[in-house]
């Protein structure tokens, strides 16, 4: 089989599978759907089950280990399924085994079974999604309101400590709770989005635009970073930071808008996929053929996104390719794992004796199912990124605006108290009674000498040191949150990350410049 002789490799013991249902959930629906395309052809139960365990999936690893009991075993396949039931960490996966075992047990057919199943794991699929989706929503408010609220406060406390009795280690604590609020909803959002596969690379090869995203970032990753260190130590912290904010978002962003545009052209295949597996099984059913001679009779104009690799994949079969090298050719120039598993299943169904308009309407529905879902992720991750942006120009902008007005302020007072200095001698007398910034250390009847300013030292740099290590801690966790909520490739977070460090870095550099000239005038 195709299907067999592509997706074969070695599973890991089934008590070692994530008992997480989330992650395996999408899986799941993969796997029952491809099981029950193979059930309706007729086949064995045995080739069921073997197909089903070489499937290269997460769930695939049960069905596998069921398959070698009762072949090396020598079990009935309902005292394997138990077996199983018994070894799966995972809820779905335990629950889903005893009851295939007690419907085997009772005389139920696999046939009806899965079917059923199927259909019952499509619906629950959906509304767990939509759930995800709902909660996802919520920690993306959350995460853009508490953030902001934490860093208005770690403002405040800057200005405190000028004003009142406050010394740095509150800011210090202020810029540690920054931190770990901006890696805690990073996190919250990672665990609310829905876990699924979007991308698709092959043994061979991958699409043009995802090869030339991981060459960028092979070179320009370390190119920046070498940048950043060589330049950004030249110059003072805050310029020096910005340059090397700047050379990493800079040498990230190639890779990055590559990335988007493969991620752009899957999700539009993905939109398609449904009409081309209902269109393709149809014709093959109506017709009596097989899908290569379905391909000859396909108008490729309606096939949307999907026309040019239906074409191409039409020529291939016509040439004399054999079927297999001319799937998985399709399947590689897509870069989509919804049209790896939906053509496999297509395929394996037709190739197992099923009937192509019903493997075809099966797969459709998935695809179609699958494609609606993931619309509705990206409206919710489209709303949270474009929030993102602005937000963390703001945060970054207030963090270095507000810093830099202390430093100037602290500077002028340094020069106001050398020039007094110089005519009072040793330094100038503080009236009694007369109330002094905590900062300054000073009571009644004493001198203000040069070097006692704001902040309880002559300048502000280990304020500004925490400063820019909460700027870097806010541009990680606003360019991975946006990824996370929308999900795809991985890849898609050198664009994310780019876009943040191009902020923070130009937030850097200008800020100080444009606090230095209001303090000039």
């Amino acid at each position: 089989m195709t299907f067999m002789n592509s997706m074969t490799f070695s599973h890991k013991p089934v008590e070692k599978v994530t008992s997480d249902d989330g992650s395996l959930s999408f899986d799941l629906l993969s796997q029952l759907t491809h099981m029950s395309i193979l059930s309706l052809s007729g086949i064995s139960r045995d080739r069921i089950f073997k197909s089903s365990g070489d499937v290269l999936l997460g769930t695939g690893t049960f069905f596998s280990h069921v398959y070698k009991l009762v072949k090396s075993a020598g079990m009935e396949y309902s005292q394997a399924l138990k077996l199983v039931a018994g070894m799966a960490r995972s809820a779905s996966m335990k629950s889903l085994f005893l009851r295939f075992s007690a419907a085997i047990s009772s005389g139920e057919s696999e046939r009806d079974f899965v079917v059923q199943e199927r259909e019952s794991s499509a619906e629950r699929y959906k509304n767990e999604y939509d759930r995800n989706i709902e909660n996802l929503k919520k920690w993306t408010d959350a995460y853009a309101a508490i953030l902001v609220s934490v860093t208005l406060i770690m403002v405040v406390s800057l200005v405190a400590t000028m004003m009142s009795t406050m010394d740095v280690g509150f800011v210090v604590m202020m810029a540690g709770t920054v931190v770990m609020i901006a890696g805690l909803g990073t996190y919250l959002i990672y665990r609310a989005a829905p876990v699924e596969a979007y991308t698709y690379d092959g043994v061979k090869s991958m699409t043009s635009y995802r090869s030339m995203s991981r060459k960028a970032l092979l070179f320009g990753v370390p190119v920046g970073l070498l940048l950043a260190v060589l330049i950004g130590s030249r110059f003072e912290l805050f310029p020096g930071a910005a340059i090397a904010f700047t050379c990493v978002g800079v040498s990230l962003f190639p890779a990055g808008i590559l990335a988007m545009k493969d991620d752009s052209d899957v999700r539009k295949l993905d939109s398609s996929l449904h009409t081309f597996l209902r269109t393709i099984g149809n014709i093959a059913g109506s017709i009596g053929s097989d899908l290569g001679r379905a391909l000859e009779h396909i108008d490729f104009g309606s096939m949307g996104h999907l026309s040019s690799h239906a074409s191409r994949l039409s020529l291939r079969t016509k040439s004399g390719i054999s079927t297999e090298v001319c799937w998985d050719a399709f399947r590689d120039e897509s870069g989509s794992e919804l049209v790896n598993r939906t053509t496999r299943m297509l395929v394996e169904g037709v190739e197992a004796g099923a009937k192509p308009d019903l493997a075809g309407a099966v797969s459709s529905e998935y695809a179609m199912t699958v494609s609606q879902l993931r619309a509705k992720r990206s409206l919710t991750a489209s709303t949270f990124t474009f929030l993102t942006v602005p937000m963390h120009a703001t945060m970054i902008f207030i963090l270095v605006f507000i810093t830099e007005v202390l430093v100037n302020f602290n500077a002028k007072i340094e020069t106001a108290a050398n020039q007094v200095s110089g005519f009072a001698g040793s330094g100038v007398m503080v009236p009694e009674g007369l109330p002094m910034p905590s900062g300054l250390a000073l009571g009644g009847g004493q001198n203000l000498s040069p070097d006692q300013f704001l902040l309880g030292s002559g300048d502000l740099g280990h304020s500004s040191l925490l400063i820019v290590g909460v700027v870097l801690a806010l541009t990680l966790a606003n360019g991975l949150a946006p990824k996370f909520a929308a999900g795809g490739s991985n890849l898609k977070l050198a664009f994310h990350l780019s876009v943040s460090c191009l902020i923070s870095g130009i937030v850097m550099a200008v800020v100080p410049v444009v606090a230095g000239r209001l303090f000039d005038i």
